[in-house]
Formats: structure tokens, C-alpha cells, sequence
């Protein structure tokens, strides 16, 4: 009888537009790489749980590109992409400006708890099809959570598809937390923004992961205390988000790190960079499962013959 072959999980992260370069990395690797599980995280949620669903990558991308050009979609973007302050900051009081939104911003979260109610984004999960449940799926998949009850990171894989991939969206701030069964959950990314560890307990040989992540601009001026704040965090999340990716066997990096999250006019160009650096991988990858192939191989032997000599 044969081995069996290597089981191979992508852990998609989170990022906003940025994780849409999850699209363009699954259109190249599909060609060549066998996808058996996927694991996701805020809107990498949202692409693996569409793919494990469908496992038609080109579907996704052109509902995608289409909810994207929605109004709906247009204004949010408008009201929480940082590309809002480019011409602004060609004024004189450019840093008045900038200040005030911060402010702003601060207080309308600490008045209304959350900017977005998620009634304004239901209707994606609808044409989406993600009214099923995790059972319906083609490839394994499962989601993130964060609870904010337990500080918990908690693995979604059961009940309706669409609660959970909400639930791995939800921004703190944003949108608001998302009651399931004893939990109250928001975006898994505060947690982790990259789900390698959930990738393992699918049962994964190897993890390629996916890192979309935002770097840290440490020339950045910092001007005020919100400045600093805001750096302080900055500095946290990706610190945890690089402890994460280090349990991977393989990491992509897409170049996509300096488009601000909420840029979701940026979309084509984050898919494409998605499809560029797996292209670039792709021989890497290759070699990974070469060579993981042949470790499993001489394990097998040494404990063959060590049965025998017993």
C-alpha cells in the first residue's frame, strides 16, 4: 500500500483589500499545488471560505471586483481609508486636519461603540452564498474568532458559514461583536492575524501561509500622544503577527504592504501582487514538498527495519 499524500493547508490572513491578494496567490498555486485544507482570518476568511465552497477561484475574484464597485462599498471606503488624507495633506494645516479626524474618529467609536452596524455589509455573505453550512464545503475549511469574554482565540468549522466568516470580519471599532453559541467574537486578526496554528489541527503536512500584514513605519513622525498610541499598537500587532508566521513551513509575502487596508479601490492591483509572489514561490514550494516527501520516506524505512530488528 502507498504512502499517502502530503496534506497541504494555506492559512490566509487578514488585512482588509490587502487580503485579496489571497485570490491571485490560489489562481497560481491551484495550477500545480493541491489546496487539502485552508484556514482564514478576517478577509482571508472571507476568500478561503468562498474557494473551499466552490473551489472556483475565477467566481470569486469577478463577485468580488463587482461588490466592490458597489456605492455601499464605495462609501465605507470613503469614510475609514486613510487614502482619504492624500490631498489633504497638500494644505497648509494638514496636521489640524489629520488631528481632528483622529479625534473624531475616537469619539465616534466611543459614543456609538461601533462605526458600522454590519447591516451594511449583509448582503455581501448573501450573494457570496455563504448561507450553508461548513459541511457543504469542497476543501476543509475553518475560521477565527477572537472572544472577548475569554481572550480566546477560537476555531469556527461547524454551524452557518456565514455567522462565522462575519464574526472573523468584525473589526473592533468597526463593526460589532458577533454573539455564536457562548461566545462573543470579533476579527480572529487581534489574536492572530495569520491562522497557522489552526491550519495544523486540520491535519496539515505542510502550512504555507499567506502575510498581508501592514509593516511598521518607524520613520514615521510622531507628532502627538495619539501618534504615539497609534505606533505603540502598530509595533504590538505585528510583532505578534511575525511570532505566528514562524510556525509555518513557508510564508508568501505579497507586495502589498504599503496599501491601507480599507483601500478597496486597490483591489485588482493587491490581486495581482498575489499572483505575482506565489508565481515567484511556486519553485520554493516545489522543493518543500520534494523534500518533505523524501523525510517521510527514510522515516518510514529507519522504522521498517527497526521493527524488524525487534
Amino acid at each position: 500500500m502507498g504512502r499517502r499524500p502530503l496534506k497541504i493547508a494555506l492559512a490566509l490572513g487578514g488585512g482588509g483589500v490587502r487580503g485579496l491578494a489571497h485570490i491571485g496567490i490560489i489562481k497560481e498555486l491551484e495550477k500545480d499545488i493541491p489546496i487539502d485544507f485552508i484556514s482564514g482570518t478576517s478577509m482571508g476568511a472571507l476568500v478561503g471560505a468562498h474557494y473551499a465552497l466552490n473551489k472556483n477561484i475565477d467566481l470569486l475574484e469577478k463577485k468580488v471586483l463587482g461588490i466592490l464597485e458597489r456605492k455601499e462599498v464605495k462609501d465605507i471606503e470613503k469614510v475609514i481609508s486613510g487614502d482619504t488624507l492624500v490631498e489633504e495633506k497638500k494644505l497648509i494645516i494638514q496636521n489640524l486636519i489629520i488631528l481632528a479626524k483622529k479625534i473624531f474618529l475616537l469619539n465616534l467609536r466611543a459614543i456609538k461603540r461601533w462605526m458600522f452596524s454590519g447591516k451594511e455589509i449583509a448582503w455581501i455573505f448573501d450573494e457570496l452564498g455563504f448561507n450553508v453550512d461548513f459541511g457543504r464545503t469542497k476543501i476543509p475549511f475553518c475560521c477565527l474568532g477572537a472572544d472577548l469574554r475569554t481572550g480566546e482565540e477560537v476555531i469556527m468549522n461547524t454551524g452557518r458559514i456565514r455567522d462565522a466568516v462575519l464574526a472573523s470580519l468584525s473589526l473592533p471599532g468597526v463593526f460589532p461583536p458577533v454573539k455564536r453559541g457562548r461566545h462573543l467574537l470579533v476579527d480572529g486578526g487581534i489574536i492572530g492575524s495569520v491562522p497557522v496554528d489552526a491550519a495544523k489541527t486540520m491535519g496539515a503536512d505542510i502550512i504555507i501561509a499567506v502575510g498581508v500584514e501592514a509593516q511598521v513605519d518607524y520613520n514615521r513622525k510622531l507628532g502627538n500622544g495619539l501618534d504615539i498610541m497609534f505606533q505603540a499598537d502598530a509595533i504590538r500587532a505585528y510583532k505578534l503577527y511575525e511570532l505566528r508566521l514562524k510556525n509555518a513551513d513557508l510564508v508568501i509575502y505579497p507586495d502589498v504592504a504599503h496599501i491601507t487596508w480599507a483601500s478597496f479601490s486597490r483591489a485588482k492591483e493587491c490581486i495581482n501582487e498575489g499572483r505575482k509572489a506565489a508565481q515567484k514561490m511556486k519553485p520554493q514550494i516545489v522543493d518543500l514538498i520534494k523534500r518533505k516527501n523524501k523525510s517521510r520516506f527514510w522515516k518510514s524505512v529507519f522504522f521498517l527495519n527497526r521493527g524488524k530488528g525487534d
